[in-house]
């Protein structure tokens, strides 16, 4: 239960001696289901894992009658839902080493629990981080003065026009821009046919708001140096979703990340083919062996 009342729904998964934390933070829409074959794996590498499902996504409580539109106010409610479940649990108790792994939205989320617990921090892994997002044919200086606007008019709550029908559950393999596996894409769907309640169809004006100015805050330089942590970082080649050049220009300034370029990824690199998990395990287990 959250500050203000709001159940945020998390999942622990804990060996008797685990030989690191994984706290997993996932993308927009999705949902701890979706994340079970990736924690499995780390639990198999002996992690103890803590995965959330985000306010208003997941089976976690929603602000808005219609459950699959994607809203919130602000970005700061993940970071203090985030911060409350840490304090509930004794998750980050002891001396094991802590691995924030953030996937596109969870991926800034990432950086920002971050700045929170420093002192806590080992390793960062991001795959195809929301460093920034692609805005399509509208101009990216425009993009947040027009959800800001949509805001002020009252619009908060709305869908974004054209946004489609990400969490849908007849939504198509063909054309997708999440992954090349059809399998572990209808896997998915078929949780959502199994409880609809865990969709998301499309982000609203005041989810975008909120994700822009959150974005703002965080890609300052001198907050950023505040990480002091390792940062690993899986770009998806083939990515449509988030910007490659701001997951660029956030490696050049920190001298302790490094970039692992997924040629044939597209944006979901942790659902995509055996092939492309095989570099992310690769290049994690290199992390889990130091």
């Amino acid at each position: 239960m959250a500050q203000d009342g709001t159940r945020v729904r998390f999942a622990q998964f804990m060996p008797s001696k685990p030989r690191a934390h994984i706290l997993f933070l996932p993308g927009f829409s999705e949902f701890i289901e979706k994340h079970l074959e990736t924690i499995g794996e780390f639990k198999a590498r002996g992690c103890g894992l803590l995965c959330i499902d985000w306010r208003g996504q997941g089976l976690s409580d929603r602000a808005l009658q219609d459950r699959r539109r994607g809203y919130v106010s602000s970005m700061d409610l993940f970071v203090s839902d985030m911060a409350g479940i840490l304090e509930q649990t004794d998750f980050l108790a002891g001396e094991v080493p802590c691995i924030l792994l953030g996937h596109s939205m969870g991926g800034h989320l990432a950086l920002r629990v971050a700045m929170e617990i420093p002192g806590r921090v080992n390793w960062i892994v991001l795959c195809a981080p929301m460093i920034d997002i692609l805005t399509g044919a509208l101009p990216r200086s425009l993009a947040p003065l027009i959800a800001r606007l949509a805001v002020s008019l009252g619009l908060a709550r709305h869908n974004l026009p054209g946004a489609g029908c990400r969490g849908d559950r007849h939504h198509e393999f063909e054309g997708n821009l999440l992954t090349h596996d059809a399998n572990r894409f209808y896997r998915t769907q078929e949780q959502i046919a199994r409880n609809p309640d865990l969709a998301i169809n499309t982000p609203t004006f005041g989810w975008i708001d909120a994700a822009f100015r959150s974005i703002k805050q965080v890609n300052q330089p001198d907050r950023l140096a505040l990480i002091r942590a390792p940062i690993l970082l899986f770009q998806a080649g083939q990515e449509r979703i988030v910007s490659n050049s701001a997951q660029d220009w956030l490696c050049s300034i920190l001298p302790n990340a490094w970039k692992i370029e997924v040629p044939t990824a597209r944006h979901e690199i942790l659902s995509e083919t055996d092939a492309v998990r095989a570099v992310f395990w690769r290049e994690v287990d290199r992390f889990l062996h130091r």
